[in-house]
């Protein structure tokens, strides 16, 4: 059975120490950190090289015109739907130019709810989500366009879905032997991907092309008490001989969590993915990575405007917990602060900068737009670059009913509020 302990960090109501396993959430802080950073905001402002808003956005959450889109990305058209948690349930709502309209839910309490890991099909049709409303996580999929009732993959978390909309990768298995699995959507047939024993995977993802797709694993006997292990990114083939290949590029990485928020840009040119590493009870430094596909050239990528603050000599230590990427695939959307963990000082657990949820441009040294101070959890940009989708924590991870909202991504105002919820998602 698939370890309890990854479905109870999928939620929204993640404990600092968890070894998280969602996508854009790999790094731990205090919970005093956490419950404090909501009351922390950043001093950074846009920078002048991005254009003023075209449209003003009120701050108060009520239907808005559309935004207009940054120059920098491409336009999108046809409604544009959101899906997201709330009260355990899978709900999908239309949110066409940020105005709410109608919602459908699709999740059965008692037999497919308690869901996370939520992910869209490339084509914008299908959602895949596990829930746990059985005991044992099971992945589920729904037609998202139109009324559909869940159908039941089997065990697994962290779903991955191919290009082609036909099949999704996931973790499978029985603890503590968790394989990589892969299945058709249609006539469902599980297939096992992955053979060795004892052993801790990440989350895959496919490919670009499809042909194959990206992992982290590692023995568990090389693997800490709070996950701390080595890994490198591997490519795995689709046709069940358990063969596996470093990417071309790609150099190990020491001391860190597996990666569960493996994620290639929209056009392909770049691959994504966050980790952190446990140093004590306060300090569990996180940070976003991204490289070329084929893993060359990785670069940590950090908020400048929180980058003067981080010091390690006086343990002041970057956390980052989500992000997603914009659709140029030039830019991350993601979360970040600074704790003090420095046990002789007098803010000791405290945020020190942020937090805060900002556009960073990729590779490093693009610069940082639209800066929204708070804490947020399971970002999203929708497809035409204009819009951001988060689960907003007031009170940090204290705050045990987050809110839905939608911000506009280039003035960094609220258009929408949903309610309570979490792990928003936009319909690519």
């Amino acid at each position: 059975m698939i370890r309890k302990i990854l479905l109870l960090c999928a939620s929204v109501m993640l404990a600092a120490a968890c070894v998280p396993v969602t996508p854009g959430v790999n790094a731990t802080a205090t919970q005093d950190a956490l419950n404090n950073s909501a009351t922390q905001t950043a001093a950074a402002t846009p920078l002048p090289s991005m254009p003023p808003p075209t449209a003003t956005l009120p701050n108060e959450p009520t239907p808005t015109e559309q935004v207009s889109p940054m120059p920098t990305q491409p336009s999108g058209t046809g409604q544009q739907f959101l899906a997201y948690e709330s009260n355990g349930q899978l709900l999908v709502t239309d949110v066409t130019n940020g105005v709410q309209g109608g919602t459908t839910q699709y999740t059965i309490t008692g037999e497919s709810d308690q869901i996370s890991d939520i992910v869209w099909s490339p084509s914008g049709e299908f959602v895949a989500f596990v829930s746990a409303a059985t005991g044992e996580p099971h992945i589920f999929y729904i037609y998202a366009l139109g009324q559909s009732s869940p159908t039941d993959l089997g065990p697994g978390s962290a779903p991955a879905w191919s290009p082609d909309n036909q099949s999704i990768a996931y973790i499978g298995g029985t603890f503590p032997d968790d394989s990589i699995w892969l299945t058709t959507i249609d006539n469902p047939a599980p297939r096992q991907l992955t053979f060795e024993t004892n052993y801790a995977w990440g989350g895959p993802v496919f490919s670009p092309d499809g042909q194959s797709l990206v992992v982290a694993g590692t023995d568990r006997f090389n693997m800490g008490a709070q996950g701390n292990t080595t890994f490198t990114l591997e490519t795995l083939a689709l046709d069940g001989s358990g063969t596996r290949t470093p990417l071309p590029g790609a150099t190990s990485f020491e001391g860190a969590r597996l990666p569960y928020d493996l994620s290639f840009s929209p056009d392909g040119a770049r691959l994504a993915f966050s980790t952190s590493f446990h140093l004590s009870a306060c300090a569990s430094p996180g940070a976003y990575y991204v490289s070329n596909a084929d893993g060359s050239n990785r670069q940590e990528i950090v908020s400048p405007s929180l980058k003067a603050v981080i010091d390690p000599n006086q343990e002041h230590y970057h956390v980052g917990l989500s992000y997603a990427w914009n659709p140029a695939g030039n830019a991350l959307v993601a979360l970040g602060n600074v704790v003090d963990c420095n046990p002789n000082s007098p803010t000791m657990g405290q945020v020190l900068a942020g937090p805060q949820m900002s556009i960073i441009g990729v590779p490093e040294g693009q610069g940082e737009w639209t800066i929204i101070p708070g804490f947020f959890y399971g970002i999203s940009m929708d497809r035409s670059g204009s819009l951001i989708a988060a689960a907003h924590f007031e009170d940090g991870f204290q705050d045990l009913e987050p809110t839905v909202e939608l911000y506009s991504a280039q003035a960094g105002q609220l258009v929408l509020t949903l309610g309570p919820g979490s792990n928003p998602q936009f319909q690519p």
